[in-house]
C-alpha cells in the first residue's frame, strides 16, 4: 500500500463516521454496499476510536470504483450509550463509587426517559 492511497482514504472519508462493517472490510468504505456482492480493492488504512483505544483498520472499496459519496454517518450516540461507555472505562463507576461525570451522565439518561425518572 502506498502513501498516496492512504492519503486518499483520509480525504474521502471521516474515520469516525465509518460503520463496524466498513472498518471490518465487509462493506465499501465509500458507498456502504456489501463487498461480497461485487469485486473490491484495498483503499489503505484508517485509524478509528474504539472505546478508549485507537485501532488501525484496513478498508476496502468497490472495484474498479463505485462512484458513490461516502456512506452517511451513524446516528449520534444516545445518552445511555454515552453513560455505558463512560462506566466501562471508569474505575469508580465499575466499583460502585460516586463519580461526578458518571452521575451527570446517569441524570441525563433519567431525564430522557418517558416520565423523566426510573
Amino acid at each position: 500500500m502506498t502513501a498516496p492511497e492512504q492519503a486518499t482514504v483520509s480525504a474521502l472519508v471521516d474515520p469516525d463516521t465509518l460503520t463496524h462493517a466498513q472498518t471490518g472490510g465487509w462493506d465499501c468504505v465509500l458507498c456502504g454496499l456489501r463487498l461480497s456482492d461485487a469485486p473490491s480493492r484495498p483503499m489503505g488504512t484508517v485509524t478509528v476510536k474504539r472505546g478508549s483505544a485507537r485501532v488501525v483498520c484496513e478498508v476496502w472499496a468497490c472495484a474498479p470504483a463505485c462512484g458513490a459519496e461516502p456512506a452517511p454517518p451513524e446516528p449520534e450516540p444516545t445518552a445511555w450509550s454515552q453513560f455505558l461507555t463512560h462506566a466501562v472505562d471508569c474505575p469508580d463507576c465499575r466499583t460502585g463509587e460516586r463519580c461526578p461525570a458518571g452521575g451527570a451522565l446517569h441524570r441525563e439518561v433519567r431525564a430522557n426517559l418517558p416520565g423523566g425518572a426510573l
